[in-house]
């Protein structure tokens, strides 16, 4: 009976200590970023890490714009979305997704996808597109260095 005990015991112990060591890891090239779409409105910055190699930005862009067919795009980056969920509910309206084409997005709605820059280049800009007349709707600047740091 004491041998289950110890064992759990280790096993919480060993959890614990994992989870102490990975506290402090940071995945250099990975970024977490949310933007708002909305036409004439200037789009602050997004910083990335002064890491000179390839970054992937998670990046999720919330819908306030009458555009139902969006495209975002950035020169030198490939654009992936994780949508659609690997399960669709049937309740749920579905946009179609095509690399860094949505289509059917709903005012409000998030899109959630990974944007995959070669950052040995430096800063660039994300151009956010309305496919229906092919029109800007924003772009957003991407520079490299902290927000304090204000360098390309």
């Amino acid at each position: 009976m004491h041998a289950g005990y110890l064992k759990a015991a280790l096993f919480v112990l060993a959890g614990v200590f994992t989870g102490v060591m990975f506290a402090g890891f940071k995945v250099q090239d990975y970024q977490h970023a949310s933007i708002v779409i909305r036409k004439g409105e200037a789009a602050k910055p997004l910083y990335v890490s002064d890491y000179r190699g390839r970054q992937v930005i998670a990046l999720s862009a919330k819908n306030l714009q009458s555009a139902k067919d969006i495209e975002i795009k950035m020169d030198g980056a490939v654009v992936q979305s994780w949508y659609p969920p690997v399960v669709k509910m049937p309740y749920n309206k579905w946009m179609d997704v095509e690399g860094g084409r949505f289509r059917g997005v709903d005012s409000g709605k998030r899109l959630p996808l990974y944007l995959i820059a070669d950052n040995r280049k430096g800063c660039g800009e994300i151009e956010i597109v309305d496919l229906s007349d092919g029109s800007l709707i924003q772009r957003v600047h991407v520079m490299r260095g902290g927000s304090n740091d204000r360098h390309h």
